[in-house]
């Protein structure tokens, strides 16, 4: 479990949902004090939304949480092309690097990961797991 400085539990389960949101009208902070992630959405009604930005700009408990950037989701993928599937499958390392190309990767990656099987599938979802868990830790280190 990780904590903030004061021993409160950070929900880590909110903190993923916020660095992997691709819906940028969300936005999410974190309390530094409580370890609650607060969200705010163009969907909520507009009272709900002043009274959320209200707490937050009144406070210095918040922190805005940023997402992964696309740059970084891609580079996994492609680290795992690299260092995962090429040393023990080079066909399937073939079929991911080409669909890593141009416009769309993202969902072609994932589309030609479900064809392999899902021992790469898998593969995939832990390993990128792991990438997901050090990002939000490093993040963390560096705003608290």
């Amino acid at each position: 479990m990780t904590t903030l400085p004061n021993g409160k539990p950070i929900d880590m389960e909110m903190l993923e949902v916020a660095m992997e949101d691709s819906n940028l009208t969300n936005t999410y902070y974190l309390n530094t004090q409580t370890g609650e992630v607060l969200f705010l959405s163009e969907d909520d009604d507009m009272e709900k939304q002043e009274q959320l930005a209200e707490e937050i700009e009144g406070s210095n408990d918040y922190v805005r949480i940023e997402r992964i950037p696309s740059s970084e989701a891609y580079q996994w993928m492609n680290s795992f092309v690299e260092e995962i599937v090429a040393p023990k499958d080079q066909r399937a390392a073939q079929k991911l690097s080409a669909a890593l190309q141009g416009k769309g990767a993202f969902r072609r990656f994932k589309n030609t990961l479900y064809t392999l099987g899902e021992q790469w599938t898998q593969t995939w979802y832990d390993w990128r797991d792991q990438q997901l868990k050090e990002a939000m830790e490093a993040w963390l280190r560096e705003v608290l």
